[in-house]
């Protein structure tokens, strides 16, 4: 009986949603909507008070405002009035949104390499009341300059010296070197730059102590050169605590492996998130 009143309960709840759906919901549902309908990397707007923003491609769109509207899963706690918070890989602008709507007087610097996306990024936070964050038509990487960026035009971008398996026009956009922005403390520092994230935290190693908290878009392409292990030593070398979550298999972007396992899943992305003890 109590496991049948538990059903009962869940399928209830979700009748609600379906019917009375919040704001964040009913966005979301139209973007589920619109990616079963339209062909990818097919440019929309979403209008659903308070919201309205553009997108590149509703495929990819989904899964970003489910897990970050939705699931929350970007949500962190701080003292700060004001705090300092870099999203690097800022895409269509999504997450800085909701940074600044948790935090409105949060201080953000978004950075996207893409200028597409950057320039949608720039529209999306003007458009939701998050006019004060400073999006950057910017690579984060190593160093400051220029370099060949893979604009793949939806939400795997990503820096050509590291060979991603995505196809796109093939642009030299500006890079900036992160560890340049960690002079300061930095309440939340968002990373979801493509493979990049081990070159990146290593040369940023001897800073991260102004680092108080860090989301981590930790992604494996290569079977045969992980940088997961090097990441967690990495962190806990530079104090911190940290978990691992929402491990996604990505095999439309893996080769053929041999394998004794059915269904292998060598490529695959998962959010890290760690913090100061």
């Amino acid at each position: 009986m109590p496991a049948l009143l538990t059903h009962f309960r869940r399928f209830a709840s979700g009748v609600r949603h379906d019917m009375w759906p919040t704001p964040e919901r009913a966005v979301l549902q139209e973007l589920e909507r619109r990616a079963s309908r339209e062909a990818r990397r097919t440019p929309g707007r979403v209008e659903v008070a308070p919201y309205r923003f553009e997108y590149s491609d509703a495929m990819s769109a989904w899964p970003q405002w489910d897990d970050i509207f939705v699931h929350r899963t970007l949500a962190f706690e701080t003292t700060a009035r004001e705090p300092r918070i870099l999203d690097c890989g800022a895409n269509i602008g999504l997450a800085s949104i909701y940074f600044k709507q948790r935090y409105p007087d949060a201080r953000i610097t978004a950075f996207e390499a893409d200028p597409s996306l950057a320039a949608i990024c720039r529209r999306n936070v003007a458009a939701n009341g998050a006019a004060g964050v400073d999006v950057r038509d910017t690579a984060v990487w190593v160093g400051d300059g220029s370099i060949e960026f893979v604009c793949e035009g939806a939400d795997s971008g990503a820096i050509a010296s590291l060979r991603p398996t995505v196809s796109g026009p093939m642009a030299f956009v500006p890079a900036v070197r992160l560890r340049d922005w960690l002079n300061e403390p930095v309440d939340l520092l968002k990373l979801d730059i493509e493979g990049a994230e081990l070159p990146v935290l290593e040369d940023c190693r001897d800073l991260l102590h102004n680092v108080r908290a860090l989301t981590i878009d930790l992604h494996e392409f290569n079977p045969v050169n992980r940088q997961t292990g090097a990441i967690f030593e990495l962190l806990a070398h530079a104090g911190f605590l940290f978990d691992m979550r929402g491990l996604e298999s990505l095999p439309w972007r893996a080769s053929r492996v041999e394998s004794p396992f059915p269904d292998p899943s060598p490529v695959w992305v998962a959010t890290v998130r760690a913090w100061r003890h």
